[in-house]
């Protein structure tokens, strides 16, 4: 990867962040303004007078969800940057890959472009999924979605291309939070609950003393409301759409786990591509996945809370002490994990020292200084 910064801007933080809002002219949201297709970073020189190029985009999200929509915007501000020379078909809802087979699906062609979940993988990418390991990711998902851009050509790009694909992206969601049918305020509360979680270590749930389940997403809902399942461990950005709140009234604010919809593509489709049309695909994809991560985990929250309470859900939060109880009891299963993985040959503890690092960079930024970075001065994907 390499970084593209304006001409005038360094690479410290506080320095590029004041360079890009002289750069910029004032807006009240620059994600909206993005995804809405208004003019903002450097224009792509489109020089390619071939025919159109087109591709096939697959994911297995739902329409219920809040990621379509930003796909789709994308996907339009994508063929009009390139006067129509790229054309994106997009599959959704599992119509051309599942959730589990997005690598395969691109490695193969199925799809020259997907989101390829590194949580369905198994063994192979440890480092890439590292934000799914309790209380690394930040708070704010836009700060691990850069941190991520970041940190891919390094650690994460080596894992997708020994499966012959091509890291994009990851569209990192706000950690994960519970709901639940009966309240959770305390470490305790968690002991014999059957619990909906997605990409957490099985180790967690042995601290725990519960039981982690894996329920489709859409029947989360029947599982909570016949008992199958006592909570889930997600995000508002799910809980809401899929309408959990009906059957889980009791919301604890934790923080734990992050994650997010990694991307990839083919690599030999990419190689292909006329050098301008290689450099406006890039250019989408960091603020793209801002787009995702401020959508879904930083605006949709405040939303949410409304929703909450208007239908009766308790809205819980664990005290400062009970918290750092909570990191005390992961401690030793992270530990463990970093151990494993280090034991492999990988640079894990490198790359730790390096997302605090990030996360000291770049935590203090504003939604809008973080879109403006993905926009002016992106790290691209690897070519």
């Amino acid at each position: 990867m390499k970084d593209l910064a304006l001409p005038t801007c360094r690479r410290v933080i506080s320095a590029a962040a004041l360079c890009l809002a002289a750069a910029l002219p004032a807006r009240a949201d620059m994600v909206s303004d993005w995804l809405a297709g208004a003019p903002m970073g450097p224009s792509p020189a489109i020089t390619h007078d071939g025919p159109t190029v087109e591709l096939k985009f697959g994911h297995p999200v739902p329409p219920a969800s809040l990621v379509p929509p930003i796909w789709q915007k994308a996907i339009a501000r994508l063929e009009a940057e390139t006067n129509g020379k790229l054309k994106t078909t997009e599959f959704g809802g599992g119509t051309l890959i599942s959730v589990r087979d997005g690598i395969r699906a691109v490695r193969s062609g199925v799809a020259e472009w997907a989101t390829c979940y590194t949580t369905f993988e198994g063994r192979g990418f440890e480092l890439s999924r590292v934000f799914e390991q309790p209380f690394v990711a930040h708070p704010n998902p836009m700060v691990t979605t850069r941190i991520a851009q970041e940190l891919a050509a390094e650690y994460f790009a080596p894992e997708f291309a020994r499966q012959e694909v091509t890291y994009a992206t990851l569209g990192a969601f706000r950690p994960s939070d519970i709901l639940s049918r009966t309240p959770i305020r305390t470490w305790e509360d968690l002991r014999g609950k059957k619990i909906v979680a997605q990409g957490f270590p099985p180790e967690v749930a042995d601290a725990m003393g519960a039981t982690f389940i894996s329920v489709p997403f859409p029947e989360i809902y029947v599982a909570l409301q016949q008992g199958l399942a006592d909570a889930v461990f997600w995000l508002d950005a799910g809980f809401i759409p899929y309408r959990l709140y009906e059957v889980a009234k009791y919301h604890t604010t934790v923080g734990m786990t992050g994650g997010g919809i990694h991307h990839c593509y083919n690599t030999a489709w990419f190689d292909g591509l006329p050098a301008d049309l290689q450099d406006a695909f890039l250019r989408l994809q960091e603020p793209m996945a801002m787009s995702i991560a401020k959508v879904t985990g930083v605006d949709f929250p405040q939303k949410a809370r409304e929703t909450y309470l208007a239908n009766g859900v308790e809205m819980l939060t664990l005290s400062d002490e009970e918290l750092a109880r909570w990191k005390a009891n992961v401690a030793p299963v992270f530990e463990a994990w970093v151990a494993k993985v280090e034991a492999d040959g990988k640079p894990i503890r490198a790359m730790l020292a390096k997302i605090d690092a990030l996360k000291a960079e770049y935590g203090a930024l504003s939604p809008d200084e973080l879109m403006r970075l993905a926009v002016e001065a992106p790290v691209l994907p690897p070519r």
